[in-house]
């Protein structure tokens, strides 16, 4: 029960940080299959006890670290960033050790698809522009922020947070939870239910019909999302990516206890 909040937690916690991908944490924690599982079943109104706490711990775990850390890592973002994301890039590193396991590298399937997404994906998001747009934020506009953040969110290697900053609305967004402002909270969250619906079922359709083929092409992406995310190196920084790479390594053993 504490492993599922604490993963929310840092899925939350990844979720605040531009460039970090929350769908890559589930990934390399070993739970990102039931995640997916689970939310697919409440939305289809298919409920069970256990799938029901795993999710209220996953989401009390995020909330709590949405809602109590948006003004620390929104500092920490601001006046650390090279530290913060080497430290998430380690995290990363080491939970590909994990994600590698899930498939049959042998397979030459497997592998053509790893490549072609990584290769796909580098070209995509070094295309996508590096500051935020002048967007209206108004009411339709911040519902659709927030379909196109949750989509993002969900997948691995994509941060639904730098999509939000790319649309204009991280900001203020990430303004609003501190302040609690539901006149931008409200409309983004609507989009977020709508974003999470559609993606949710899609991935867990597709990984019921081949789960090599999509942890194959989830692995590709998680690896473009880190390199376009890698830091400048210091020692400092190096320090960080080993710590993070500790955890990384160990957080499906923590998880699956």
């Amino acid at each position: 029960m504490f492993q599922d909040f604490f993963l929310g937690f840092l899925i939350g916690l990844a979720n605040l940080v531009p460039g970090i991908s929350g769908g890559t944490i589930a990934v390399i924690s070993g739970k990102y299959e039931q995640l997916l599982t689970s939310v697919s079943d409440f939305i289809s109104f298919k409920f069970n006890k256990k799938m029901l706490m795993f999710l209220l711990m996953l989401f009390l775990g995020a909330g709590v670290s949405v809602i109590g850390f948006s003004k620390v890592i929104t500092y920490l973002f601001s006046n650390f960033e090279i530290y913060l994301v080497g430290t998430f890039v380690g995290l990363i590193f080491g939970g590909i050790v994990y994600l590698f396991k899930k498939i049959n590298l042998k397979s030459k399937t497997n592998l053509l698809t790893i490549i072609s997404s990584i290769i796909i994906f580098l070209i995509i998001f070094f295309m996508l522009p590096s500051t935020k747009a002048n967007g209206n934020l108004n009411f339709f506009y911040l519902i659709f922020a927030g379909i196109i953040g949750a989509a993002t969110m969900v997948l691995p290697g994509i941060s639904g947070s730098s999509m939000l900053l790319i649309m204009g609305v991280y900001e203020p967004f990430i303004k609003a939870i501190s302040e609690f402002d539901m006149t931008i909270i409200l409309p983004v969250g609507i989009g977020v239910i709508i974003g999470l619906i559609f993606i949710v079922k899609l991935l867990d359709f597709l990984l019921k019909k081949n789960e090599q083929v999509v942890m194959s092409f989830l692995i590709g992406l998680t690896i473009a999302g880190t390199v376009k995310i890698f830091p400048h190196l210091n020692f400092l920084v190096i320090v960080f990516i080993f710590v993070g790479f500790y955890l990384g390594y160990i957080m499906e053993k923590i998880f699956q206890k």
